[in-house]
């Protein structure tokens, strides 16, 4: 079968296009021929599959539009983007393309959602979506085994090394999360947004705690790549994926309450979660 993954933003920093490298990976070991490109002119006589990944450019449109062209089977991974919050972030210039928008998902022949939220986000966009399909992405990750009966114990140094990894985006939280450390003397607090190869490596080594105060996620890679390193996380109910009580051992910390919670509640929450780290220093 030859499948062909489409997303806009081919950069490494794009966790869309990591994931989408991940679905091609997978493929490719189960004998598909399978292929991630940005490149219109790839979808072509013969393909069998066409996965679109991400939503609102005029160039996603134009691929669904070419994959029912050709006879390809369409799905389509809008990565959260139906999320009413983000829906609402710049919501007057989604209304503007809203048409072009909900005749791509009706062309769709399956959508793909991460959790149960974002069906019910999907659904409540455009209700006449034909198939959605929940896919799990953390069979990508190797990731640490639920254990309800113990926690797991860390030695946190001194002070408690936190780090937000991603892009500055108003969506992310990032300002709840500075508010929350502020006055916090055992806590020192990396945002860091472009690192890759050896530099990454070394800020991963110097991370005790992922922090991810996000309002709006699909997934929240990050998080999986955190947990397969074997730090803490510390997230939020902006990503539902990880809202399902599955602690990792006692590796995650859900906030809950935090999405549709004032800016004060926001804040009060990740410090009481930063103030228990401090608290249970040095348990082994």
């Amino acid at each position: 079968m030859k499948v062909i993954h489409f997303c806009a933003g081919l950069q490494f920093w794009n966790g869309m296009a990591n994931t989408a490298r991940q679905f091609v990976k997978e493929e490719l070991a189960r004998g598909d021929d399978s292929n991630l490109t940005n490149h219109l002119d790839q979808i072509s006589a013969g393909v069998d599959v066409v996965m679109i990944h991400g939503a609102w450019l005029p160039v996603l449109w134009r691929v669904a539009k070419r994959a029912k062209s050709v006879g390809a089977k369409l799905y389509i991974r809008p990565a959260g983007s139906y999320d009413p919050v983000r829906r609402a972030y710049h919501e007057w210039k989604k209304k503007l393309v809203s048409f072009f928008e909900h005749r791509m998902i009706r062309r769709a022949d399956v959508l793909l959602a991460t959790c149960k939220a974002e069906v019910e986000w999907i659904r409540e966009y455009e209700p006449r979506v034909q198939k959605i399909e929940i896919t799990n992405l953390k069979r990508f990750f190797n990731l640490p085994k639920s254990d309800k009966t113990s926690q797991a114990h860390f030695i946190i140094s001194k002070p408690v090394h936190l780090l937000y990894l991603g892009r500055k985006h108003p969506l992310k939280g990032i300002e709840f999360l500075e508010q929350a450390v502020a006055g916090l003397p055992d806590v020192e607090l990396r945002i860091v947004s472009d690192a890759k190869g050896e530099e990454l490596d070394r800020i991963w080594q110097w991370c005790e705690v992922l922090v991810l105060p996000t309002l709006s996620e699909n997934f929240g890679r990050v998080v999986a790549e955190a947990l397969e390193l074997g730090k803490r996380v510390i997230t939020t109910d902006g990503a539902p994926a990880w809202g399902d009580g599955n602690t990792y051992g006692g590796r995650l910390v859900y906030l809950k309450g935090y999405r549709d919670g004032t800016g004060e509640t926001r804040v009060s929450l990740l410090r009481d979660a930063i103030e228990q780290l401090t608290k249970r220093r040095n348990h082994v």
